[in-house]
């Protein structure tokens, strides 16, 4: 009885903070799930969601004319229309508020410059697990690297189920400020969801060893959340992280992505960006914003940037 009440009074307390969720649409399958995905996510809470359509502008358009750009973007609005009327109904809450948006461009190019004029809590996308989509794998990673907020890449494969299991992995080195994890605390927090905090420990390099201090870092940062912390050794970061996936029951896995330059991307030196690409479970990217007017004092830690 204990219990129940307080979810109760947490859920209603939660509603009172409006999250905006930018939701990519390419009127997909997958596109679509996503979106049922993240309604099912925060069926609890208040959220403000913007469905976005990007229309890409290709060759064939230049020359076309203004005819052509004018239909597409009728038949865009038209589509968009629609789908917010399939996706709201008598039974949608009434914390949740949604709103359209069509625009002509890359769809990471749009997100990057709506981020810039105004802020969103979550960028949301699905993914077919093949990788080769216009809006699923490539943009997915470009958003991964690029997008300053967390982004939400959705398997069309995962199932809408409550939220038992969430993975972190990290090196407990890799994180400039614990808010970053604040919208995972609450996600966590919301579902009543065990968390396991898991690190893989390359056996033949030492440098590789979490510290006590930068565990305990981390831990503090879920004091509500049942948290769980769990060690692969393995001298390969994302097979390790596979290997994780493939023995347990995962409902989403989470990483803070570094900033990489273009030479580790090339090197495919980012775990985060692969699996982005294809997806097994959902894969929340969380936002960590470099720290200003110094360097980071990660640069110099061998291992610490395979996130």
């Amino acid at each position: 009885m204990n219990c129940f009440c307080y979810r109760t009074l947490s859920s209603h307390f939660l509603r009172h903070v409006m999250y905006k969720i930018l939701l990519l649409t390419d009127f997909s399958a997958a596109s679509q799930h996503a979106i049922a995905y993240t309604q099912a996510l925060f069926d609890d809470t208040a959220a403000d969601f913007c469905l976005l359509y990007v229309c890409p502008i290709e060759p064939d358009m230049e020359y076309a004319g203004a005819t052509l750009l004018a239909e597409r973007w009728q038949m865009a609005e038209k589509s968009l229309k629609q789908l917010r009327a399939e996706i709201t109904g008598p039974s949608s809450p009434a914390y949740h508020t949604y709103r359209t948006m069509a625009v002509m461009g890359s769809p990471a190019g749009i997100v990057n410059q709506l981020l810039v004029k105004e802020h969103y809590d979550l960028v949301v996308l699905g993914a077919t697990g093949s990788g080769w989509s216009e809006l699923l794998g490539s943009v997915a990673t470009d958003l991964v690297r690029d997008a300053k907020t967390n982004v939400l890449v959705i398997p069309a494969s995962a199932p809408i189920r409550p939220m038992k299991t969430i993975v972190l992995a990290t090196d407990y080195r890799s994180v400039n400020d614990a808010q970053s994890l604040r919208l995972l605390n609450d996600l966590a927090s919301r579902k009543d969801a065990d968390l396991t905090v898991l690190t893989i420990e390359n056996p033949e390099k030492p440098e590789t060893r979490t510290s006590a201090l930068g565990r305990q870092y981390i831990l503090d940062a879920f004091q509500e959340v049942q948290t769980d912390t769990y060690t692969i050794y393995d001298d390969s970061v994302l097979r390790g992280i596979r290997t994780y996936l493939k023995m347990h029951t995962v409902d989403m896995l989470v990483m803070l992505p570094h900033h990489k330059s273009l030479f580790d991307i090339i090197r495919h030196r980012s775990v985060s960006r692969t699996m982005a690409f294809q997806p097994t479970v959902p894969f929340l990217a969380l936002y960590d914003a470099p720290l200003r007017d110094q360097p980071s004092k990660f640069d110099k830690i061998p291992f610490a940037t395979y996130l």
